[in-house]
């Protein structure tokens, strides 16, 4: 499986689309002007990239989180920026319940000045590594996107300068950034779409034992040219890769789930506990006995 490159269309004279799903994101609709609904197709549970900018709030439901070479866990309330061409992924555990809204607002469109453009590409210079955002900004968000909703055409463009003043307003201390690197959309055109199939089948498959041997006849490359360019292309060799998957999917069972510390290590796709509990302690400077005595499992 290689990446997928959405083609995002707007409806005419429009530079968003706002969509909403309830029970899974890839059964959506589209939210247009007026109030009108039409059932939209997603792919949202796969690695895939778009030219748009995209907001996305989880109102309910949990899964992990895939950004760049960002992973990691979301809840409700779950609410990100994610600039143009950034590959993102999310894999959903059960219901979950959101809306997502794609707009684009290149260098030369009028909203970018009159909604302050200096403002609004310190806002898109840092979207494009994903921004993280605290619950209160979604709950301030989601009133913005329900308006927008019902709202004509020309009130839809007014809401959207009133989301970006929110989003660039939140205070830094609330927000985190979420990929380090902004290399994928460099890849060469022949080579992302292979790596791009070994990060597909790491998303999915990060609980079985997953070989880089397996990963090199993936991509059809030799063990030395697939090892460069997966580290130039996500920042990561693929062992970090693969095990920063296994490290987010474990630390959201500990704090979600009363499992214990083993099962947690086997269920995540650690072979060895002693592994495990090194591999944990160095990413989050705690073990996990540590972590799940400061956190209460829901």
């Amino acid at each position: 499986m290689t990446v997928l490159l959405e083609n995002i269309c707007f409806a005419p004279d429009e530079c968003l689309r706002l969509l909403r799903w309830q029970g899974n994101a890839r059964s959506l609709q589209s939210l247009e002007a007026g109030g009108r609904r039409v059932a939209a197709s997603g792919v949202g549970g796969r690695w895939h990239s778009h030219a748009e900018t995209e907001f996305t709030i989880f109102e309910r439901g949990s899964g992990m989180r895939y950004v760049g070479d960002h992973v990691g866990s979301f809840g409700e309330w779950d609410c990100v920026l994610l600039g143009s061409h950034l590959p993102h992924c999310w894999m959903e555990q059960g219901r979950t319940d959101g809306y997502v809204l794609q707009f684009h607002l290149p260098n030369e469109h009028p909203l970018r000045r009159l909604g302050g453009e200096r403002e609004v590409q310190r806002l898109f210079a840092t979207a494009d590594h994903g921004i993280s955002f605290r619950p209160a900004t979604a709950r301030a968000a989601i009133v913005l996107l329900e308006r927008m909703a019902a709202a004509s055409k020309l009130a839809r463009a007014g809401l959207l300068l009133e989301l970006l003043a929110l989003l660039h307003d939140a205070p830094t201390e609330q927000t985190v950034t979420l990929s380090q690197t902004r290399v994928f959309a460099e890849a060469d055109a022949v080579i992302r779409p292979r790596l791009d199939s070994v990060v597909q089948w790491v998303l999915e498959q990060f609980t079985e034992p997953l070989m880089l041997k397996e990963a090199v006849n993936r991509s059809a490359m030799s063990r030395a040219t697939f090892c460069r360019q997966f580290q130039k292309y996500t920042g990561k060799t693929f062992v970090t890769f693969l095990t920063d998957a296994r490290l987010a999917y474990a630390h959201q069972l500990l704090t979600q789930t009363h499992q214990s510390v083993t099962e947690v290590a086997y269920a995540s796709g650690f072979g060895s506990l002693t592994r495990f509990n090194a591999a944990f302690r160095g990413k989050f400077g705690q073990s996990p006995r540590e972590l799940r005595s400061r956190i209460s499992p829901k």
